[in-house]
């Protein structure tokens, strides 16, 4: 049956048409800590086996009233954007529970380090958590590089990490088997950007694109999926990588026009992005863009949008404006808890929260490998946020798809209307 929700979704399944499913309708350091409130691309791997649920097992981060839960991400710099919302949204929704109630009798403490988008910094920050702070599980987070540096220290500690967003393709698959996505990789994401673009510009075929990606795996996973729907076309991609932050653009930006490409790919922070097309639109090179979800934020809009006309993105998260009744019920209470309308990445970090809360409250027992036998038996649930997700003994991915917007006026336009797709 159909819903109406409100991002698009495509799958590479159907990589050019949309697919209907069925669903139900500041500093190194700084802490914000409140007790209120390859097999790269695979999501399965045949031999993995299912988690065992002890509930003997003796865990830590959990006391007779409290379950302690933390995350790493960018409060400072130029990705803090992203970091700031995700960590507003897991706590207002952990505050809204908390006035529930909590979980299983059990208040839940969300503390949440600024790792300033930086692998090292987010490696010892991780270390803080799990060492010092004694948290039982990951709930969320923000930041792909930084993300990607603790999954190691993560994976022999044995450390359960629920829908943290770093959409890479070394994710999603049981090669890092206690970290549960919730969000399509960017090979895959760009690929069915790509492929957006190729059906939307079929009178007119492109010559060429270029990419701009934040250096190491993010920008070469928009690549690699960039390849794929490109494979057989004859249209070349020319890759600049990116370092976060960098102060002045103009160079990147005299680049980019030089190579004179159709559409420009983007893959970088939001300041960056905003930064950058500002530093093309001085030298006079304005071509077509289609970006990453970032670009969907209000506050992205709110500051970048009369220079970003016509800008398209990716869409990863449900459009705030639906009249999907769970959207709604969350747009509602997070305005009640916050005072504030939500963001797209305040969505973002109330939706990863909301996932960290069914594993806890179906889990038999308050212990690590009880919650991720729970996690593995969620099948098909359906938030209103996001997409209808799966996990399972071998299957790490949760999700396979995204949508499409646009920034038209200073609003974000859903290109079309919504089905809700199921991996």
């Amino acid at each position: 049956m159909t819903c109406d929700r409100t991002f698009i979704v495509r799958s590479l399944a159907m990589a050019s048409a949309a697919v209907v499913l069925t669903t139900g309708c500041s500093t190194s350091g700084s802490r914000n800590s409140s007790g209120s409130g390859s097999a790269a691309g695979s999501s399965a791997n045949p031999g993995a086996a299912a988690a065992s649920c002890d509930v003997n097992q003796k865990s830590p981060g959990i006391t007779g009233s409290e379950i302690s839960l933390g995350a790493t991400m960018p409060l400072s710099g130029s990705g803090a954007a992203g970091g700031v919302g995700v960590r507003d949204g897991e706590q207002a929704y952990y505050d809204m529970v908390n006035k529930q109630g909590g979980i299983q009798g059990h208040k839940i403490k969300f503390t949440a380090l600024d790792d300033q988008y930086s692998p090292a910094v987010a490696q010892k920050q991780m270390r803080e958590l799990v060492q010092q702070d004694n948290v039982f599980a990951i709930s969320g987070g923000e930041g792909t590089p930084n993300f990607l540096g603790v999954v190691p220290y993560l994976n022999r500690e044995k450390v359960p990490a629920v829908a943290p967003y770093a959409p890479s393709s070394a994710l999603g698959n049981t090669q890092a088997p206690h970290v549960y996505m919730a969000t399509v990789d960017y090979v895959k994401e760009f690929q069915i950007l790509t492929q957006f673009v190729l059906d939307k510009d079929k009178a007119t075929p492109p010559k060429k694109f270029s990419l701009v990606g934040v250096a190491g795996n993010v920008g070469d996973n928009a690549k690699e999926g960039m390849d794929k729907a490109l494979a057989g076309k004859g249209v070349p991609v020319r890759y600049f990588p990116e370092t976060p932050g960098t102060s002045d653009l103009t160079p990147l930006a005299t680049q980019l026009k030089q190579e004179n490409a159709d559409w420009v790919f983007l893959i970088i922070t939001n300041t960056d992005t905003g930064q950058l097309i500002q530093a093309m639109n001085r030298i006079g090179y304005t071509p077509k863009f289609i970006t990453w979800a970032g670009m969907a934020d209000n506050a992205y809009i709110k500051e970048f949008g009369p220079i970003s006309q016509g800008l398209y993105m990716a869409l990863e998260t449900a459009d705030l404006h639906s009249k999907n009744a769970k959207v709604q019920e969350f747009v509602q209470q997070f305005t009640t808890a916050t005072g504030k309308a939500p963001s797209k990445f305040d969505e973002l970090g109330w939706s990863q929260a909301q996932l960290t809360a069914e594993g806890l409250r179906r889990a038999k027992a308050l212990t690590r490998s009880c919650l991720e036998a729970s996690l593995q038996g969620i099948s098909n649930l359906d938030t209103g946020l996001i997409p209808p997700l799966t996990w399972g003994p071998d299957k790490r991915a949760g999700v396979d798809a995204v949508g499409i917007g646009q920034i038209a006026g200073d609003k974000l336009k859903v290109i079309s209307e919504t089905r809700s797709v199921t991996p």
